[in-house]
């Protein structure tokens, strides 16, 4: 890939250690696995595997050791078809693994993350012309100083941005994360992450809340609800596509994100429609194991998408 990506995401990159067990154990309970499997993984990586799948030239800002974990995560991506101009190999760290325990009887997940924070690049390392010529960069705020840099050179050259907000970065608290929240396009916290920051109840609550706040558009996954978008004119929520089988539920949230970018911000799609899009995509991930795995191609999706609904149009 030699022309730089139209979305770029900045953030996580790391190895899942999957495992399949009956259900969740508890304390000092020895369960059997149905099954165990080594995943390239991490939040902002799976949403960019999501946005190349669906035809769009994507590339990754981030780092990995210099391992062999790491290298199997740079050929992956590279696989994947994501560009890895500004991925960096990091000297003396270990590339961090998230260990997630699969119940097979729901597809529900628990993950342990290794301590990620330490796998920041430089500000010196961000290469503006990059982000410059992008439509859209999407973070996870991980990396706090990192991202507010990154942001300013996406403010100063129009480029969209949106933020996936987390529960472990809401936990800073909204005067820590403010300037970056009120700087964003879109906001698409998961629900736990929406409450905490916004001390709300409910999905809804939070997102009215974060509206009040100086949110432009709020839109938050609801598992097999739906989607909740809220805006400061109207709060609705999109139906999921139904599916017979949860098998993982990990990267459903990357997945819908990413398809959600590519159907609003490079198709050019109203919000609904690109909604509807996003949760078809989830729905087929969410029938495999792996964060990864499930996520659809282009025509995969579309033809999902034409047996599940007659009113769409592509």
């Amino acid at each position: 890939m030699s022309k730089n990506p139209q979305i770029i995401g900045l953030g996580e990159i790391v190895v899942d250690w999957a495992v399949q067990v009956p259900h969740f154990p508890q304390p000092d309970e020895k369960i059997d696995s149905f099954h165990q499997e080594n995943f390239g993984g991490g939040v902002t990586a799976n949403y960019l595997v999501a946005t190349s799948r669906l035809g769009v030239d994507s590339g990754f800002i981030g780092a990995v050791g210099q391992d062999d974990y790491g290298d199997f995560l740079l050929k992956d991506l590279e696989t994947e078809g994501v560009d890895t101009r500004c991925t960096y190999k990091k000297k003396d760290l270990k590339t961090p693994i998230n260990f997630i325990m699969v119940a097979s009887n729901t597809g529900e997940k628990v993950i342990v993350q290794s301590p990620y924070m330490q796998y920041s690049l430089d500000i010196s390392d961000l290469d503006p012309d990059y982000i410059a010529s992008s439509k859209l960069l999407h973070t996870t705020a991980i990396h706090h100083e990192l991202t507010e840099a990154a942001i300013e050179i996406a403010k100063e050259n129009n480029v969209k941005i949106s933020l996936d907000l987390e529960s472990q970065i809401a936990i800073r608290g909204w005067d820590k994360l403010k300037n970056i929240i009120q700087s964003v396009d879109i906001l698409l916290p998961n629900k736990e992450g929406a409450k905490s920051i916004t001390k709300s109840n409910s999905p809804e609550e939070a997102a009215k809340a974060l509206i009040k706040k100086g949110v432009k558009c709020v839109i938050m996954t609801l598992g097999n609800q739906g989607a909740l978008i809220t805006t400061e004119n109207d709060q609705e929520i999109v139906p999921s596509y139904p599916v017979e089988k949860v098998v993982d539920t990990t990267g459903a949230g990357d997945t819908f994100n990413g398809a959600f970018s590519v159907a609003y911000w490079i198709n050019k799609w109203d919000l609904e429609k690109s909604i509807r899009y996003a949760n078809a995509a989830a729905s087929l991930k969410i029938q495999k194991l792996g964060a990864r795995t499930g996520m659809p191609y282009k025509r995969d999706l579309k033809r999902f998408i034409l047996r599940k609904s007659t009113n769409f149009r592509f």
